[in-house]
């Protein structure tokens, strides 16, 4: 038998576009969290979002009043739907850590050419794909807000080849605009220049420093802090709370997932 995704219906409202420069909201979105009663984070996608994983759950719970679960997985795509039921391997995921705040990001195994993407639905080069790609993306908003949690949904980093990324996170941008269960987070001008060309390197100490790794996909140690301080910014605002300095030296950094295709870091860490 053929399974497809359970059938959606999304709530037309208003949302919030958050990025560097986005101001706070008036009416906060989560509750204020305490020690006792910390805000509970979880965190899925790719292996793109396994890489700013790290640094994510390290400025979060840098502030004492956050915890975060990382329930990444590889190869994971909407697309990918036919072959890896997400919306069924989310369940024992969501029951475990009962999230206020769901983190997601998708988009190498949705629109880069990859290994089996034929098997993909919808594909690239489907002319309704941004029709099937809205209602996958509508499931996945039933699913993981069910019991009130909200998404804030990372956009796809540029890629070299520019248009590849710019096509998802139009139309994520355009479906955060009519459903406030969703919150859209620019994470592209952390990672291209005055004039939105991509960038493969950024200014550490007066080092050139990788926030790419040589794929021109995955990210290093800097491109995981960038993406970890513009997306926890914006969670922590509609929590109430501000980052606490010092998280981005946490242990983190030392994390043997950024010694696969290793970037050249010019100079030791710290």
């Amino acid at each position: 038998t053929t399974m497809v995704p359970p059938t959606t219906t999304t709530v037309p409202s208003m949302s919030t576009t958050t990025g560097p420069a986005a101001a706070r909201r008036v009416d906060q979105v989560l509750r204020s969290p305490t020690a006792l009663e910390p805000l509970r984070v979880m965190v899925i996608g790719d292996s793109v979002t396994y890489e700013i994983e790290p640094g994510l759950t390290a400025a979060l719970q840098h502030t004492g009043l956050v915890v975060s679960a990382n329930r990444t997985q590889m190869g994971f795509g909407l697309s990918q739907w036919p072959i890896f039921h997400w919306w069924e391997i989310w369940e024992p995921f969501l029951e475990e850590v009962r999230p206020e705040a769901v983190v997601v990001q998708t988009g190498i195994w949705d629109v880069q050419a990859v290994h089996g993407g034929e098997r993909r639905r919808p594909r690239p080069e489907d002319p309704d794909w941004e029709a099937q790609f809205a209602f996958l993306v509508g499931v996945a908003l039933d699913v993981l807000t069910a019991d009130g949690a909200h998404v804030y949904w990372l956009t796809m980093l540029p890629s070299p080849e520019a248009g590849q990324s710019e096509r998802l996170n139009r139309l994520l941008a355009d479906l955060a605009g009519g459903d406030d269960r969703m919150s859209l987070v620019d994470l592209t001008p952390g990672f291209t220049d005055t004039e939105g060309s991509y960038v493969q390197y950024v200014d550490r100490h007066g080092a050139a420093w990788p926030v790419r790794k040589v794929d021109g996909t995955h990210i290093c140690r800097e491109g995981a802090e960038v993406v970890a301080e513009i997306t926890a910014a914006a969670i922590l605002a509609d929590a109430g709370l501000d980052l606490v300095a010092g998280w981005e030296n946490d242990p983190w950094r030392s994390d043997p997932l950024y010694e696969v295709d290793p970037c050249e870091d010019p100079a030791p860490l710290g």
